[in-house]
């Protein structure tokens, strides 16, 4: 290690701060341009030079001081010491990046969306105990220390609210020096809990947490899968005119803001009576069940519960659900010619070989949802020298306070 002191220039994609070495780039977690800081340099185990922060000399104006009292203990919302002015500008510019680096440009930039805090559905704690003592909490950043949350500025006050009530119930589940992960999501009025690291939950406990009432499904996840111990009710999502019966850990946007307004930016590009419409990537149906509406769908997804679960939600719908790994078998460009439209949500390493097919097709409207902006913008870059036009592009942020944000394409090509 050696401390030098350095002044912030701009911030990286994630959200570290950036200031210029003798040897390069030096990242700096929790730091905004225009600090001037002292700080001790290293390499993690990446490779990458960093700065731990031991002194500020000059503050940025760009600052703001973190609305969450555990801002420095906890490891999630790196970027609530930004003004809010700073961080969607921010933002704005990351996505404006990730297409400029492709040379990218849509017709249209339609108004970003920018959601409040207290509302993440879903969350994931960690639980250890010291010195006899239960944690339970998140990982701080960057580090195998967990800390205490009792409060948090972005999930749902009910989440966070379940989590405290339930957190006397779970001490006699975890041994000194043991770790263990809870995922908790609310779905509908009803929470399911998730464990990871048990070999099995104790019969005393798993009944005193399924006596609560908002607890309606309680699991447990190795390695051969997850195993459902305690279900009292099917946890149903709607979608659109379809009720579906979640399987456990299933997939759900972080916020159900966010998937309306996800859900809104892909219906606004279709017309009434649009056709035939394939969804890629459906999960268990957030856009199938709204787009159903427009026409018929066949929804494609490799996930077997999902698509299992979505089939029996649409049996009575114009729904064809499908299960098949794009990944392994993107679907032909022959096969999407059949579709007037196509809406695809890959996860965040996005679809390159789908996205290929895609640009080889003659379908006129494709639209693309998707949580990472840098391979939106590489899978983009094929569809338009395929010959399709960027119509539009929105940014639609519901993970306030990280580096992570969504955007909806919209492309279109003149059907042969």
């Amino acid at each position: 290690m050696s401390r030098v002191r350095l002044t912030i220039s701009h911030l990286g994609p994630k959200g570290d701060g950036i200031a210029e070495g003798t040897k390069g780039p030096i990242f700096l977690e929790r730091t905004a341009p225009g600090d001037e800081v002292e700080a001790d340099i290293f390499r993690d185990d990446k490779g990458v030079i960093r700065g731990e922060v031991k002194e500020f000399f000059t503050l940025s104006p760009l600052r703001s001081t973190p609305p969450c009292p555990h801002y420095e203990a906890c490891g999630n919302c790196t970027l609530q010491h930004l003004s809010i002015e700073f961080y969607q500008s921010w933002k704005r510019n990351l996505v404006k990046d990730a297409l400029l680096k492709w040379h990218l440009k849509p017709k249209t930039w339609l108004p970003p969306l920018f959601l409040k805090g207290h509302n993440r559905r879903r969350a994931t704690f960690s639980l250890t105990r010291k010195r006899g003592k239960l944690v339970m909490g998140y990982y701080q950043r960057r580090s195998k220390i967990i800390s205490p949350i009792p409060t948090c500025e972005i999930a749902l006050p009910d989440l966070i609210e379940l989590k405290n009530w339930i957190e006397p119930f779970l001490s006699p589940l975890v041994k000194e020096g043991q770790n263990i992960d809870l995922f908790i999501q609310k779905i509908g009025d009803s929470f399911e809990l998730v464990f990871s690291g048990l070999s099995s939950l104790p019969k005393m406990i798993g009944d005193e947490l399924a006596s609560l009432s908002p607890i309606g499904r309680i699991s447990l996840k190795t390695e051969r899968g997850i195993q459902v111990l305690i279900q009292k009710k099917k946890l149903i999502a709607k979608f659109g005119p379809l009720k579906v019966a979640l399987p456990p850990a299933a997939f759900l946007q972080p916020t159900e803001e966010g998937e309306k307004a996800l859900v809104r930016a892909v219906l606004q590009a279709l017309k009434p009576n649009q056709g035939a419409l394939a969804d890629l990537f459906s999960g268990a149906g957030t856009f199938s069940g709204p787009l159903l509406s427009f026409g018929e769908v066949t929804a494609f997804e490799s996930n077997p519960h999902a698509i299992q679960a979505l089939k029996e939600a649409g049996k009575n719908e114009r729904l064809t659900a499908l299960r098949r790994d794009l990944f392994l078998q993107p679907l032909s460009s022959k096969e999407i010619n059949r579709f007037d439209a196509v809406i695809f949500d890959p996860p965040r390493a996005g679809c390159l070989e789908q996205a290929k097919e895609m640009a080889r097709s003659h379908c006129p409207l494709l639209i693309g949802v998707s949580c990472n902006p840098a391979t939106f913008a590489r899978d983009s870059h094929h569809l338009i020298r395929g010959g399709y036009q960027l119509e539009s592009l929105q940014l639609v942020d519901q993970f306030l306070w990280s580096h992570h944000v969504e955007v909806v394409g919209v492309f279109t090509k003149q059907r042969r």
